[in-house]
């Protein structure tokens, strides 16, 4: 019954147009899920719920739900302000507010998603998802401890990708710290190209604030690698694309957001100097010929921010930036798509590169139009 509960909670709030100008944040939206259970359990006799409570601020999950059996469910409410299926999800290790394996404990936990549709969507109401909180679970992330995220957009997967064994999140929540630690460091040998247990070890403590160190950028595997580049080219074009790149606003974005350092930034973006990428005999600045390669990632990750926050993000370090340098060329609408905002950038920022002529091995300062390259096909 609890799916077809939360199916007409999801209809109601998605047939309510006007709740997409009035409900702003997370927890506007939240309260408004909360009050509509309420409502629909005390007058849908149908559905059997005896009672839905608050589990009260920063617990998890948000919501219990107890039908006339006595059975209990768990809904943990999550909201996308900026048109994202994305969130972050729980501590690996956070004890939840019902967890005892006897009468009183959850059958199961769902997520219940909202998302406000951007600007550009031709959508007029807040559109609903929800599944269970297993089947929702993509990937694990690591700032000071393990966390879940959640991504609506996944196909079924459940603990069972991410452990590479039988176990759903009903069972999973259940486990002591120390069968959890050792799911996690086999979770994190999968995902990295070396074990590195020196890294991903998690202590067998009771407390659920476990800190582990970050990893280091090249023991990631390539696709790992991969996005967290396009996401520096995204984000920082005016710090890369300079005679001499800075690159620390990319050493902090990696370690807030991915748990990741590297000894030596610069070799991953603009190590061998300059390469030949148009003309055969015209080198160009390394660093070009990596962001070509990278152009299909870039693109990716425009059309499918990694995060509820990356948008939100790229506008304010791209706002800065401009600011700083003056450039009365590039104005940008954050009502825009995120795609067409960074073509718009890449078109009319003109970085001045310095380019050797391999003839004459002279060097000089040019102003490089990125969209060649990344428009660019090579052969």
């Amino acid at each position: 019954m609890i799916n077809e509960f939360l199916n007409i909670i999801a209809k109601r709030i998605e047939q309510n147009k006007s709740l997409k100008d009035r409900i702003k944040d997370g927890d506007s939206f939240e309260k408004h899920v909360y009050e509509e259970m309420k409502k629909v359990s005390l007058t849908a006799n149908k559905f059997n719920v005896s009672n839905v409570e608050h589990n009260g601020s920063h617990s998890f999950p948000d919501l219990k739900v107890t039908f006339s059996n006595n059975t209990i469910y768990g809904v943990e409410i999550k909201f996308s302000a900026s048109g994202n299926w994305k969130s972050k999800g729980n501590s690996v290790f956070e004890s939840l507010s019902n967890k005892e394996s006897d009468d009183t404990a959850y059958k199961d936990i769902f997520v219940f998603f909202g998302r406000k549709p951007k600007t550009k969507e031709d959508i007029q109401n807040i559109e609903i998802k929800f599944a269970t909180y297993g089947s929702s679970i993509d990937k694990i992330e690591v700032t000071h401890s393990p966390r879940f995220s959640i991504n609506m957009n996944q196909k079924e997967s459940d603990l069972t990708k991410l452990f590479g064994l039988d176990n759903t999140y009903t069972d999973f929540r259940v486990k002591s710290n120390e069968e959890k630690n050792k799911l996690l460091r086999m979770y994190f040998q999968k995902v990295t190209k070396q074990s590195a247990s020196d890294k991903w070890y998690m202590p067998n403590l009771a407390d659920e604030d476990l800190s582990v160190e970050p990893l280091l950028f090249s023991s990631l595997n390539n696709a790992q690698k991969q996005q967290i580049i396009a996401e520096s080219f995204i984000l920082f074009p005016f710090d890369l694309f300079k005679r001499r790149a800075d690159y620390i606003n990319v050493a902090s974005y990696m370690i807030s957001k991915h748990f990741v350092y590297s000894t030596a930034l610069r070799d991953p973006f603009s190590a061998s100097g300059k390469t030949i990428i148009l003309e055969k005999d015209i080198k160009y600045p390394h660093i070009l010929m990596t962001f070509y390669n990278h152009k299909m990632k870039i693109k990716e990750v425009l059309r499918n921010p990694p995060s509820e926050n990356f948008e939100r993000d790229c506008y304010k370090s791209w706002g800065k930036a401009l600011n700083e340098n003056h450039n009365p060329k590039i104005s940008l609408n954050k009502e825009a798509d995120l795609e067409f905002s960074f073509e718009k950038i890449i078109k009319n920022f003109k970085p001045e590169l310095e380019i050797e002529d391999m003839k004459t091995n002279d060097k000089r300062n040019v102003y490089i139009d990125l969209s060649k390259f990344y428009h660019l096909e090579l052969i």
